[in-house]
């Protein structure tokens, strides 16, 4: 069997909770531990961070046309904390644990003060007799309220930061959101007497920036997925539906408004297979990943968009999912990285030197007395 046909059967056997997963705001500790027994997270890490990128976008796949919070929850648990700690190369029993989906993980970073200002972050992490003393305060954390451990970004120094492992005990308070429901979202204080550090304490910066391109690879994977089923659903519905005694497929304006949103949502999917090659050091591109989410986040939520006015009043009802699936792509604006963020990872790599455009700007200027 495919490892998309074993997580595939894995969500096929959640599918009927989910409804009350979206009631309830959380997702069931069942759904990591089925995931890790049908060896999901251990196949996907097994040739490691890239070279098992290709089964981390199926793992998101599928999960992502039926839920959007498992779908975030269970990426973050895999590409965020599981990443890091692999990256660490420490933490074993943990490590281990993670793999078979009884130990699950999510992702302290942003605080009250502080968001994609990760730099002004205030939670800090302090030696004392030995240990490391972590205090401070984070919010709008995914699925903290299932997870039993944390990652968590703490100031070591002035202007050092490391990631630390630690146990979760409680949540303070839950905050609604507009999507993604079935995944808590949670604010922690924190006050641990014995945090480990995952890698370098001073490094940690240089390691959340890396893990960040696979959280955001994964988002992309999960919106083109999204979109695809979005769209599936309404061309379906176009071929069936009458308006006008004729299809709704039939009507040129109609049609070509979906052709225009495949070709986008299908150029994301081929960028996203760029993103996700190894380029430099076996490494994914920092502008490549940020160019694709950017992308995905627009053009496939522009897509569930349209496939829901295809539907027109049925499309904004609960009983069809594409309610759900409008409100959770919202998300991907914003979290893992917001559109203005990604714009300057994407500039930054624009300004370089160009010997060649530069001479032929100035050979041009000369040739017109400009």
């Amino acid at each position: 069997m495919t490892y998309r046909a074993r997580v595939r059967g894995v969500v096929a056997g959640f599918v009927p909770e989910m409804p009350r997963w979206e009631q309830d705001g959380h997702l069931p500790r069942e759904l990591f531990r089925a995931l890790g027994a049908a060896g999901a997270f251990r196949e996907r890490w097994a040739p490691g961070p890239v070279g098992g990128l290709p089964l981390a976008r199926v793992l998101v796949e599928e999960l992502a046309v039926h839920n959007g919070g498992a779908a975030l929850a269970v990426s973050l648990h895999s590409e965020v904390f599981l990443h890091a700690l692999h990256r660490s190369g420490g933490h074993d029993e943990i490590v281990q644990e993670a793999l078979d989906g009884t130990v699950v993980g999510c992702a302290a970073v942003t605080e009250p003060g502080a968001g994609s200002d990760v730099p002004a972050i205030t939670t800090s992490a302090k030696l004392e007799n030995g240990r490391w003393r972590l205090r401070g305060t984070k919010c709008f954390i995914t699925n903290a309220g299932r997870a039993t451990h944390g990652l968590v970004l703490a100031r070591t120094e002035e202007a050092r930061f490391g990631l630390f492992l630690v146990e979760l005990s409680g949540v303070d308070r839950f905050v609604p959101t507009l999507g993604v429901k079935s995944a808590d979202t949670a604010v922690l204080d924190l006050d641990v007497e014995n945090a480990a550090p995952v890698g370098n304490p001073r490094a940690g910066l240089v390691q959340l920036l890396r893990v960040l391109d696979f959280e955001r690879i994964a988002a992309a994977a999960g919106l083109v997925a999204t979109a695809r089923a979005a769209m599936g659903l309404a061309t379906a519905h176009m071929r069936e539906r009458k308006a006008f005694n004729a299809r709704l497929f039939d009507h040129q304006a109609l049609r070509h408004r979906m052709a225009w949103h495949w070709a986008r949502v299908e150029a994301v999917a081929a960028l996203l297979d760029i993103a996700t090659t190894p380029g430099q050091g076996g490494e994914v591109s920092h502008s490549a990943v940020a160019a694709v989410k950017l992308l995905a986040a627009r053009d496939c939520a522009d897509a569930v968009d349209a496939a829901l006015q295809a539907f027109g009043g049925r499309g904004y009802t609960e009983e069809f999912p594409l309610a759900r699936m409008y409100r959770d792509v919202r998300l991907t604006r914003i979290g893992g990285g917001t559109d203005e963020m990604l714009c300057e990872v994407i500039a930054a790599n624009l300004d370089v030197d160009d010997a060649h455009s530069a001479a032929l700007i100035r050979d041009i200027a000369g040739r017109g007395g400009w």
